[in-house]
């Protein structure tokens, strides 16, 4: 290629890049995309970009080198920050897909390249040296092992530290996207060499990155840097502070925590940093910084400071260390409350509020509480605190506040060595933030109201998760801070009796009487869920009678509530509060955690039996399950009611005495003797589909908890009985496509499956299978057959998936019995019914095939699965007698996979897992006694296996390996028969033998042979599946070794010659230096094997296989893949 060539070249691509990210609409976005990535091209399996490029000029790459060449080349000619992102970006992708495969003059090259350029070029775009940061970062990952020049990081920045303020600039934001991208996460192929990286940068450099940050943050303190631009000094500020972050939140420990556990966590700085942190002004100079800075650097500090408030004890020499560090965070902390320095600033005061959190979580109570100042100082926290209370905002700092002050309460249990000075003050702060909260919180109702804004009751999972936290602080003085509880309480009730005097008289009606109820129900529903998360958190061995007794005038005023509120919403409706059931509903799963099944506890009642007559725990539960019932009475329109309901419900009747206990109660009598009834609305409204499910399941545990209930069960089941009488008298298909029919189909099957799911014992199991089968099986068939395939059917599948369902062994049949082959029979009949009408269903929009096709074929795959691996039919019936009832489900099965495409098939989890499962049971046994199975259906079973066996779920992995370790123990197995009948094949004259005898005979001989005729019509396949599971033993990092090796072994056995051929090709592959290493250990793999299908052997190749991961991992040897 000419010089002028080249030039044209990098100026059409120079515009390309410019309106790549200047386009005119998004479709020429994708176009210039798809051109860009073509002339630029990774030769990456991801990399799929399709398009022609023979009229455009091009770099003539063949090969990843030339697409890095082309790349350097646009880089080096070009100052647009357009060009340099397209090439930055383009290079990035490079390197993650062809790293393994440069050689090591061309990796050293590439990174010289770009640590000169970035030298040369010190006026990029932030935005582009963080994009040549991340490329660099990528190389240190991949390279860290292999090349020493990679090992370099902190060398070669500090060429870049110490020269202009530019070169300074570049280097340290350099140095913080390696610190950052260095413990990112990644695929698993790649995950231990990255984490070893890591490792090195941490043991060799991170020290002195962050002791030259560190240094750099005092001299801007000392303001003794020289700048000769405007911006400098704030640039500097930025990447210095930036860098200190991304130092101190290194995953030092290598467990790569993500960050849903960073504010519970403490920092695992090593020992080695002992020295940095035990300097008199370390802890300081952070405050001063942040008393100095404005924002946004400010609350960069206090992130900083966040991080090492959270330092491990065990970091420092000697506890006089460690006090000056508890100490200096304690005065800084003091401080910044006292000057109130940053706080207006949102990022700094939620930070602060952080800063105290981490640093309650790793300063003990008491490490804190002997400290000189420290009540001067836990009551300026307390006072800002308070404040941070009454001024409500809908942020996470009052999570932070409440965790530290939550903390406090919990070590106090345990720290039975404070003063008492010190526990009384302690004491008398949690009484007060306890009110402070609770009335804000009540306060603040109208305004949250009549701003609209977000409400936090909508939100209980969040919710409780903070209440939890004051219900700890609470029980601080629990007596008191009940009381605090009933000053807000009763002002409230007092209220809402005047609204409820006034709406009688009708001087308050309409619109002005809901918002008026709106709001008091809101508040109220608030102060229930504090006083359930108050009962909720009675600690379960220190509870005093005093509590106790508090906790029985909390729950009495609650029942007051309630029984107020239900008689005024059965007269007026609009006194029902969606919210206010739903704290009732939690309040009393909170009563039940803490005081069901409490022997001890009498005093809790004495107040529930003076105003309610509620003596004990009998009676408690019984108005518990009253309401119960009421819910499922009038809050048919409320999803979430309902569910909270009867989570509540479940949970009652969860265990063996307490299950006991909710069977005897009146009102459950009362549910199960009329579970149907038109009064529990919920059954009426088709949102329920899920709770009616969970209904049955717990009426289904509640009925069966007596092992006597055979006339109770008959009783039960009478519902039912009325509805599938009323469809048995249905004859013909179209009777039975009427809309009413399809609706009561749906409904009595998916009743009926929520009632068997929690059965395990053989005994009700068969109770209700022969209640069930055969005698209402038509109508699950004749409603299969009318509404297929309407997604309607997926009901009755499903229902008959767990009907066929031997879990625990609960439908072992008798073994004279004929169920089991007449319920084959049936199921073969169910799936070619379905299937037919499934298979002529054509859906073209991506978004409908899994709900109008893919699920129903997924039942049937359940269904079958089910079947297979019950245990209970006995499949070779069928072949003896040739009942085409086998034959045509296993047909119907073929034409079912074969309509999925593969990638379709791996692509809907919940598809992809009945397939494998199916799968899994089929080549158990009958996918080899089977003759009829199309090769398309072979070869698409080996294709989806070897996909299985790659796939992220662990479950998915142990199916296919399965799979393919049952086939091919099978054709080894038959490979040896052959041998044996062809060396025993001597002819003889036996007339005594009969025609059934030659025919047996004969059939025993062609056994199989169909299987090994289809593995030598694709004879690739074998050898393919032994590279995927050999490649993904070797080259990836996975702890599925003893799965993977299990269908290995059998490969290996049948391709004895291609596996020693592919050792080969992966001993060449590697480094020079490492093949003898390499070769030694894969040829112990087979060492000691006997080449058999014993379980000794399977054994020893898996250990060996475990082995050689060991001493690849011990050695820190990262096998290079072979290129496909």
């Amino acid at each position: 290629m000419t010089q002028h060539q080249q030039e044209e070249r990098i100026i059409y691509f120079s515009s390309l890049c410019q309106e790549l990210y200047n386009p005119k609409n998004p479709s020429e976005r994708d176009q210039i995309q798809k051109i860009l990535e073509a002339s630029f091209p990774t030769f990456s399996s991801s990399d799929t970009t399709k398009i022609n490029i023979d009229q455009i000029p091009t770099f003539d790459i063949v090969t990843p080198t030339d697409t890095a060449n082309a790349l350097r080349i646009l880089l080096e000619n070009s100052p647009n920050p357009y060009v340099q992102t397209f090439s930055l970006s383009r290079l990035k992708q490079l390197v993650m897909a062809q790293f393994t495969i440069f050689d090591r003059d061309t990796k050293i090259q590439l990174r010289t390249f770009l640590l000169e350029y970035a030298y040369i070029h010190p006026d990029l775009q932030p935005f582009v040296i963080t994009q040549l940061a991340g490329v660099l970062a990528l190389l240190t990952r991949f390279g860290w092992l292999d090349h020493e020049e990679y090992q370099n990081i902190y060398k070669d920045m500090t060429q870049f530290l110490q020269t202009s303020a530019d070169h300074r600039i570049v280097g340290m934001q350099i140095l913080s996207v390696i610190v950052q991208d260095i413990n990112a996460a990644t695929i698993p192929k790649y995950s231990a060499k990255f984490r070893k990286a890591a490792a090195g940068l941490r043991d060799t450099q991170l020290l002195d990155i962050f002791k030259d940050a560190y240094t750099l943050l005092e001299s801007l303190l000392a303001r003794s840097i020289l700048f000769d631009k405007p911006d400098q000094e704030t640039r500097t500020k930025d990447v210095t502070l930036d860098l200190l972050l991304k130092c101190l939140s290194f995953d030092f420990a290598g467990t790569s925590l993500d960050e849903a556990g960073e504010d519970t966590g403490m920092v695992q700085i090593p020992a080695a940093w002992r020295s940095i942190y035990e300097l008199n002004d370390f802890v300081p100079k952070f405050f001063k910084a942040y008393a100095e800075f404005s924002p946004p650097h400010s609350g960069k500090v206090m992130e900083c400071l966040v991080q090492i408030a959270a330092t491990r004890k065990a970091l420092f020499s000697g506890e006089d260390e460690r006090n000056k560090f508890v100490t200096a965070i304690m005065q800084g902390i003091r401080d910044i409350i006292i000057t109130s320095e940053g706080l207006n600033d949102a990022d700094c005061y939620n930070g602060f509020c952080r800063l105290l959190q981490r640093f309650r979580t790793t300063a003990p109570l008491n490490e804190m509480a002997e400290k000189q100042g420290y009540m001067e100082w836990i009551t300026l926290v307390a006072e800002f605190t308070q404040k941070a209370f009454q001024t409500w905002t809908p942020t996470t700092t009052g999570y932070y506040l409440l965790s530290f002050w939550s903390r406090i309460v919990q070590s106090m249990t345990y720290y039975q060595q404070l003063g008492e000075e010190t526990v009384q003050k302690l004491q008398e702060i949690t009484i007060a933030l306890t009110k402070t909260f609770i009335t804000t919180y009540i306060e603040t109702v109208p305004s949250r109201i009549e701003e609209m804004l977000d409400d936090p009751l909508d939100d209980e999972d969040a919710l409780i998760e903070s209440l939890n936290m004051l219900g700890q602080i609470a029980r601080c003085k629990y007596e008191k801070s009940c009381a605090s509880l009933f000053e807000v309480f009763d002002p409230v009730t007092v209220h809402y009796e005047e609204l409820i005097a006034q709406a009688s008289m009708g001087t308050i009606s309409g619109e002005n009487l809901k918002e008026a109820i709106d709001m008091f129900e809101a508040k109220f529903a608030w102060l229930v869920y504090i006083m359930g998360v108050f009962v909720g958190n009675r600690p379960a061995y220190l509870s005093s009678d005093e509590n106790d007794e508090a906790d029985g005038q909390l729950t009495t005023k609650v029942i007051q509530l309630m029984e107020l509120n239900q008689n005024l919403g059965q007269s007026n409706p609009a006194f029902l509060s969606e919210k206010f059931d739903s704290a009732l509903v939690f309040f009393f799963s909170q009563f039940r955690k803490s005081y069901v099944g409490e022997s001890n506890a009498k005093l809790a009642y004495k107040k529930l039996n003076e105003v309610f007559g509620i003596e004990g725990q009998e009676d408690m539960l019984n108005l518990i399950m009253r309401k119960i019932m009421t819910n499922l009475q009038i809050w048919g329109n409320s999803e979430t009611v309902i569910r909270r309901t009867l989570e509540l419900f479940n949970d009652l009747a969860s265990g063996y005495s307490a299950l006991k206990n909710v069977r005897k109660l009146e009102s459950t009598r009362l549910i199960m003797q009329n579970h149907l009834s038109n009064e529990f609305t919920f059954l009426n409204h088709d949102k329920h589909r899920q709770n009616r499910m969970l209904y049955y399941q717990i009426l289904c545990k509640i009925l069966f908890a007596d092992d006597n209930c055979e006339r109770e069960f008959f009783e039960f089941m009478k519902p039912f009985e009325v509805r599938l009488e009323s469809l048995s008298l249905l004859n013909t298909v179209e009777e039975f496509q009427q809309a009413h029919v399809q609706h009561a189909l749906q409904d009595v099957f998916r009743d009926l499956r929520g009632f068997i799911q929690p059965i395990q014992s053989r005994k009700t199991y068969l109770m209700f299978f022969h209640w069930f089968y055969p005698d209402y099986m038509p109508v699950l068939m004749k409603g299969i057959q009318a509404w297929s395939p309407n997604p309607c059917t997926n009901i009755l599948l499903k229902f008959f998936g767990e009907f066929v369902y031997n879990k625990s062994q609960r439908l072992t049949l008798d073994v004279s019995s004929a169920s089991g082959i007449l319920l084959f029979r049936d199921a073969s009949q169910i799936l070619c019914s379905f299937g037919q009408q499934i298979l002529n269903q054509h859906v073209t929009d991506e978004t409908q095939k899994y709900p109008l096709k893919y699920k129903g074929m997924s039942a049937c795959f359940n269904i079958l699965a089910r079947c297979l691996g019950g245990k209970y039919i006995n499949f070779g019936v069928f072949w003896l007698y040739g009942d085409k009832a086998i034959s045509e489900a296993f047909s119907m099965m073929f034409q079912l996979i074969l309509d999925i495409p593969l990638e379709d098939m791996m692509n809907f989890p919940k598809l992809t897992r009945s397939f494998f499962m199916m799968l899994d049971e089929f080549s158990v046994e009958q996918m080899m006694i089977d003759p009829n199975m199309p090769p398309e259906a072979f070869l698409y079973i080996l294709e989806a296996c070897e996909q299985g066996v790659q796939s992220n779920d662990a479950w998915i992995r142990t199916h296919s390996c399965s799979t393919l370790n049952n086939i091919c123990t099978f054709v080894i197995q038959e490979n040896e028969k052959a041998d044996l009948r062809h060396n025993n094949n001597i002819p003889q004259n036996d007339s005594s033998k009969t025609d059934k005898d030659i025919i047996l005979k004969e059939t025993k001989a062609i056994r199989g042979v169909w299987f090994l005729n289809y593995l030598n019509q694709y004879p690739q396949v074998l050898p393919k599946l032994l590279t995927t599971l050999f490649g993904m033993i070797l080259f990836d990092d996975n702890n599925d070794q003893w799965q993977l090796s299990r269908p290995l072994y059998t490969l290996v056995l049948l391709e004895r010659d291609f596996a020693s051929k592919y050792t080969n090709q992966v001993i060449l592959q590697q480094l020079p230096e490492r093949r003898e290493f390499v070769t030694k250990a894969l040829s112990n793999l087979m060492e000691g094997s006997g080449f058999s299908l014993s379980t000794k052997d399977r054994e020893k190749f898996s250990q060996q296989v475990a082995t050689l991961k060991r001493e690849l991992n011990n050695n820190q040897i990262v096998l290079v893949p072979l290129i496909d």
